[in-house]
């Protein structure tokens, strides 16, 4: 069985390929699609609300919410956010698949390859 031609998931977090197959000449990557939905989990947990959710009307209008990851432009984070977040988020929500980061690139990207802070020492006994 081949999960990448089953339609399973959420359509909330399916990439726009996944949702109409003609954007990408019926061409579906498992694995680039999981970038878009793995993205658009972390730029929901950043902004404390679904990223599609201010173009969408009444909530459960499913159709308002797959036209709008097919056909609106892919959400951006808050002007807020840090540049290599901003690049990370821009990186993994690419509308052509063929354009998104793969994982070991995104690896290698400065939102998640730069060094992290040192451990704080153990507080005092």
């Amino acid at each position: 069985m081949d999960p990448c031609n089953l339609n399973v998931g959420t359509i909330a977090y399916m990439s726009p390929e996944r949702i109409n197959t003609d954007l990408n000449d019926g061409a579906y990557d498992g694995y680039t699609g999981d970038i878009w939905s793995f993205d658009l989990s972390i730029l929901e947990f950043y902004m404390g609300r679904f990223p599609f959710g201010e173009n969408l009307g009444k909530q459960g209008d499913w159709a308002a919410l797959m036209c709008a990851i097919c056909y609106s432009d892919p959400p951006e984070p808050p002007a807020t956010a840090s540049p290599e977040f901003k690049s990370f988020v821009g990186c993994c929500l690419q509308k052509n698949p063929a354009k998104r980061s793969s994982a070991a690139q995104l690896m290698q990207h400065p939102f998640v390859a730069r060094p992290q802070p040192l451990p704080l020492a153990a507080p005092p006994s």
